[in-house]
């Protein structure tokens, strides 16, 4: 099936979202580190959202920051691949945590489609870095539990854990499954994102399912 990349589709929030990223690029570089890429879910892991920041939440054994946000809200996969120079290739990550499954819908996009963009950027960090781990992160289940909602999760989350279980160095983390993601009363009222306990869970997940990473710190 033919993708369509275009930057059609990158004019949506552009503004919004260039100006996310040059705020990421006024940080100081910090190489080494285990870099989250994706969308609000972890764009929202902030201070700038009353909620404790996920590089104080998540840390290595030794107590170290070692974890660099780099979420952009409303983004789709074809922005991560469009921002990856920018925003991943410069940090020179151990590690990244990549969740690429946000928003598509929104922007006419098929799952054929967005895995299609989304393996693009896994390729560009395992040719760019040769020792990288790449952790491809899993759709939890949908607030509303219809046939067709699953369905689209179980088919999403299947093409990110079967590419993984054939690619060496990538590694599916498997959130639907995670029980504590699945309560009902770990989101603000727009029933999308996290509230302050949500993030609290989503902290104990990756705690444990990147734990040899934060090991390494």
């Amino acid at each position: 099936m033919p993708v369509r990349v275009g930057l059609q589709y990158i004019e949506k929030w552009k503004s919004s979202m260039e100006k996310a990223v040059q705020r990421y690029e006024e940080e100081p570089i910090i190489k080494g580190q285990i870099v989250f890429y994706g969308p609000s879910n972890f764009t929202r892991w902030s201070e700038k959202w009353k909620h404790r920041p996920l590089r104080t939440e998540v840390l290595g054994k030794s107590g170290a920051e070692c974890c660099i946000n780099r979420g952009f809200g409303s983004s789709n996969a074809e922005h991560q691949l469009y921002y990856y120079p920018r925003m991943v290739r410069p940090l020179e990550p151990k590690a990244l945590v990549y969740f690429p499954f946000g928003n598509y819908r929104g922007f006419g996009y098929s799952e054929e489609e967005v895995w299609e963009l989304a393996q693009r950027v896994v390729m560009y960090a395992l040719t760019d870095f040769p020792d990288i781990h790449v952790y491809l992160l899993g759709c939890k289940r949908p607030f509303t539990e219809t046939e067709e909602s699953l369905a689209r999760v179980k088919k999403v989350n299947d093409l990110m854990k079967n590419f993984c279980e054939e690619t060496d160095r990538c590694f599916y983390l498997n959130t639907f499954d995670y029980e504590p993601l699945a309560r009902k009363d770990i989101f603000v009222e727009d029933k999308v994102h996290f509230n302050q306990e949500g993030y609290d869970i989503y902290a104990e997940f990756f705690r444990e399912a990147i734990k040899d990473e934060l090991d390494r710190f």
